[in-house]
């Protein structure tokens, strides 16, 4: 069921995109800075991009606090090993009877 929920709706999206692409075919003349012109580009195509762009900006600052929560984890599974180990050894320790 919810594969078919993400299925109808990338479909629906992709239907307004193509619609939009279709109703808006006139060029957009593009300025960087420094006197760089590029274009003209559809107004699609340049809606597309940005987006685009945005979506890698956002998961590229998203994955920082990931990678940090990462590390910790591992930081926590050795020192739980190095603990496991040093339990495995002092079960092995013999008991000694205090007099």
């Amino acid at each position: 069921m919810k594969r078919t929920l993400s299925a109808l709706l990338f479909l629906v999206v992709f239907l307004i995109g193509v619609s939009f692409a279709l109703k808006n075919p006139q060029g957009v003349q593009i300025h960087y800075y420094f006197g760089i012109d590029l274009g003209p580009f559809p107004v699609s195509l340049v809606v597309i991009v940005v987006l685009l762009m945005g979506v890698l900006l956002g998961g590229l600052v998203a994955s920082f606090p990931l990678m940090s929560r990462h590390r910790e984890v591992r930081r926590i599974r050795r020192r739980m090993e190095d603990m496991e180990q040093e339990l495995g050894r002092l079960r092995k320790l013999p008991l000694k009877d205090e007099p």
